[in-house]
């Protein structure tokens, strides 16, 4: 008896096309509603700096009032003086420079971020394609041993006719069978709502199917390299950044601008050319109260980094030695199968021949295909 994995290629219909994981995961990205946030804030932080970096608009100023000279109110330097002023401010530049250092690290996070919830999707894709192809083939194996068992109640049924099956066998035949009826329905269930949330994550009607992403072990040179270039890692390493760029802006804002103002008055007796020049200082404590809680939360942040960095380690450490024993599981479970497989075959032909009762047949079916199940479960876990 030759079993083959190509089972389920053929039971199950083809209904729509195969496509790529990265052309999966870039329709994925463009219906995710984290993304549209995500690029939707990248986009906001570059008009919130493109504002904060245009320059400040002119200002007029205009003043009347009434003069009284030396003398009565009538007398010659006695009467209406007019004022105007324009006022352009000059913006700090190295206050300028921090705010556009700032704004830079901000859009620099939002895109790590972007970054990270583009791997959480590309991880859930996977494995629900994965997930899927297991289903497809548990769903192959139940159809296989289904029709195994039809097989054998036809047989059982002529074999109860010509009078060399009792009763009782028959039944146990037609229930074994009934039995992996309701085993089918239920894996079609499941290999359904598989297929189903990888509809719902792309968006797409027909069937979904990737045509390069197979079932592989993972490498754990690989993973050390994701370590290192994880992203949360790398958000929590330009939020730091962040908050150094605008302790830094802080510390510039002593003196915001100067603003520097040219007007002119026209007196009862003369005309008065005009020059002011203001500097607006922050000499307060507000700013060293601002700078005191953005270094306490850069602490934090650092402590958080560290600690996430270790958690990682160990959790990466445990996941490779818990994998690898599962691998190696695997193995063993398919080495088990084709002694099953074999045993199997010689209890079959031993059936059809009469030699074997019914009872040694479905007791080695059985066996046989409890491996191969055996085998999808751990190959799950590991997923």
């Amino acid at each position: 008896m030759k079993i083959t994995w190509a089972y389920s290629a053929i039971l199950i219909p083809f209904v729509g096309y195969a496509i790529s994981f990265n052309d999966l995961c870039e329709r994925a990205y463009t219906v995710s509603e984290e993304m549209i946030q995500s690029n939707g804030r990248i986009n906001a932080i570059g008009f919130e700096k493109a504002s904060a970096m245009a320059s400040e608009p002119l200002s007029i100023e205009t003043s009347t009032k009434k003069v009284k000279g030396n003398g009565s109110i009538n007398s010659g330097n006695s009467g209406t003086e007019y004022g105007v002023m324009v006022d352009y401010s000059l913006r700090n530049p190295s206050l300028r420079l921090a705010q556009e250092h700032e704004f830079d690290l901000m859009k620099k996070g939002a895109q790590f971020d972007l970054a990270a919830q583009k791997g959480e999707i590309q991880i859930g894709l996977k494995r629900d394609w994965l997930l899927y192809g297991l289903e497809q083939e548990r769903n192959s194996i139940f159809i296989e041993k289904r029709d195994f068992s039809y097989k054998a109640y036809q047989a059982g049924e002529k074999k109860f006719q010509a009078g060399r099956l009792s009763r009782l066998e028959l039944l146990r035949l037609e229930s074994e069978y009934h039995s992996i009826l309701q085993e089918v329905a239920a894996s079609s269930m499941e290999t359904e709502h598989s297929q189903h949330r990888l509809k719902v994550a792309s968006m797409m009607m027909d069937e979904v199917r990737i045509e390069d992403m197979p079932f592989v072990y993972i490498d754990s040179s690989v993973l050390d390299t994701h370590l290192k270039d994880a992203p949360v890692l790398k958000s929590l390493k330009t939020r730091i950044e962040v908050l150094d760029a605008s302790i830094g802006t802080l510390r510039h804002s002593t003196v915001k601008s100067v603003s520097v103002g040219l007007g002119m008055t026209q007196e009862p007796t003369q005309n008065r050319l005009d020059f002011r020049l203001t500097f607006p200082l922050a000499l307060s404590s507000k700013n060293d109260d601002k700078v005191a809680a953005l270094m306490s939360e850069r602490s934090a942040l650092l402590h958080l980094s560290e600690t996430t960095k270790q958690k990682l380690q160990l959790s990466v450490n445990g996941m490779l030695e818990h994998l690898g024993e599962r691998e190696k599981r695997i193995q063993i479970l398919g080495e088990n199968e084709k002694e099953y497989e074999t045993l199997f075959a010689m209890v079959q032909k031993g059936y059809e021949g009469g030699k074997m009762g019914q009872f040694e047949y479905l007791a080695a079916k059985n066996a046989y295909y409890d491996a191969r199940l055996r085998t999808l479960e751990l190959k799950q876990s590991y997923i």
